[in-house]
């Protein structure tokens, strides 16, 4: 053989195999599907579909290629005189495919898969955990043998098996597992879920109350100015904010607001000392669980109280508190953290900074002491009344510049006590003081 025809021959095989290749995604101008054959534009990965038409042998192959040239093997269920019904593969991911039947090689249609719908509905994860106690993930839809997938900073993988409960499922967090904060998965079926993007592993959880806020900034000359909440539990409930100068070791105080709670509920303004106060009387409304669902307001100047709304979103957070007149606040969240209460953004870069989660929020004390003239917004959290925290605490907050044309960012430091809760939070010359 001569070497022209030697190549020839050799460039005519490799023709040939680059046209049977099934590496290659399909092409609308080289595909031909069947006319005849009928099939739905959309459907699920892990749904099933029905494809219409006569012409199918008894025992069909169903696969999906992608447009990339990735090929998906569908599991064929029933097969009639008038079609078929397969299902998508639920680890098929989100996109456009040619449904190819591989025994007679025939292309039946185009078809864009969604990405697939979780099996568990109504999740609940908690955001921390404490080493060697059972934790509970609620939640409806999880099967038998589901396991739940613990993953760190690192990458490394950690696989726990579970039992089912009347409301989800259950498993022992090792007590080797080391603290730090996991992004949690379930796994089952074969297909690997998102359950929770933070959750903190901990030692020991240990529950404390707030007793007082203060946040400190610098004043005139070389004097600080301190505001305060104070918090007591004894009965009457009181809760008192405070205005101080402080110079050097001493602290004069200047006003204060006092609400005490009656033996009807109502929390009531017996000392009126900042003039900008609006909040007479308030009554809080809570469900079976303790959660606040309504406040009942008496505002300055009117003369029936105002209802306002506790709205939470489908992970528990507080999302809104409103009146049919009045949209007093809307807040924001991004992967379980506070990231936008009024106008101040809250960033989350340090992944590191786990917040515990038996710690108040510091973000919603920060708020507490900046937005005192609406305190019937923070009596719920001043009281603890509020359980879901941000799973993380914030790098940065970043706040209008004092010209009112820009923002300016915030770099947050943190002070720990030995329970990891958070004891002072501060930037610059300014701090919130945390006690416990």
């Amino acid at each position: 053989m001569s070497g022209m025809k030697r190549i020839l021959l050799v460039l005519c095989i490799l023709s040939a195999a680059a046209c049977n290749d099934k590496g290659r995604g399909y092409d609308a101008d080289i595909y031909d599907p069947l006319s005849e054959c009928v099939l739905p534009e959309a459907a699920r990965a892990g749904e099933e579909v029905i494809v219409q038409w006569n012409g199918f042998e008894d025992d069909p192959a169903i696969s999906l290629l992608s447009e990339d040239g990735t090929g998906y093997e569908a599991e064929v269920l029933i097969v009639t005189a008038s079609g078929l019904i397969f299902r998508i593969p639920v680890q098929t991911p989100p996109g456009s495919y040619m449904v190819e039947e591989l025994t007679e090689n025939r292309q039946l249609g185009v078809i864009r898969v969604d990405e697939a719908e979780a099996p568990v509905t109504g999740l609940n994860v908690p955001s921390g955990l404490k080493q060697g106690e059972t934790a509970y993930i609620e939640g409806i839809g999880f099967e038998e043998g589901c396991v739940v997938i613990f993953i760190d900073s690192s990458g490394n993988e950690y696989a726990f098996d579970t039992e089912m409960t009347y409301s989800g499922i259950s498993f022992i967090v090792p007590s080797e597992l080391l603290p730090g904060d996991y992004v949690v998965y379930y796994e089952q079926g074969g297909v690997r879920w998102p359950a929770a993007s933070s959750v903190a592993v901990y030692e020991d959880l240990v529950i404390k109350a707030l007793k007082r806020i203060d946040y400190t900034a610098p004043y005139i000359g070389g004097a600080m100015l301190k505001l305060s909440w104070d918090i007591s539990a004894d009965d009457p409930v009181t809760l008192t904010v405070s205005e101080y100068v402080v110079e050097g070791d001493t602290e004069s105080l200047e006003v204060y607001d006092r609400y005490v709670c009656g033996e009807d509920g109502w929390f009531e303004l017996v000392n009126d000392g900042f003039e900008e106060s609006n909040d007479l009387k308030m009554f809080y409304e809570r469900d079976s669980d303790g959660t606040v669902v309504r406040a009942d307001v008496l505002i300055y100047g009117d003369k029936q109280t105002t209802s306002f709304r506790w709205t939470y979103d489908g992970d528990g957070f507080l999302t809104e508190i409103a009146s049919p007149s009045r949209p007093l606040r809307s807040l924001s969240y991004e992967q379980g953290n506070l990231t936008v209460f009024r106008n101040t953004i809250f960033e989350y870069s340090d992944q590191s900074l786990v917040n515990n989660p038996s710690a108040p929020d510091v973000v919603w004390g920060y708020m507490s002491l900046m937005e005192k003239n609406d305190p019937f917004i923070y009596f719920p959290y001043l009281l603890g009344w509020y359980e879901k925290t941000s799973a993380l605490l914030p790098s940065a907050m970043v706040v209008p510049s004092p010209s009112g044309t820009g923002k300016v960012t915030h770099p947050l430091a943190y002070t720990f006590d030995d329970d990891g809760y958070v004891t002072s939070m501060s930037w610059d010359s300014y701090s919130v003081r945390f006690i416990y």
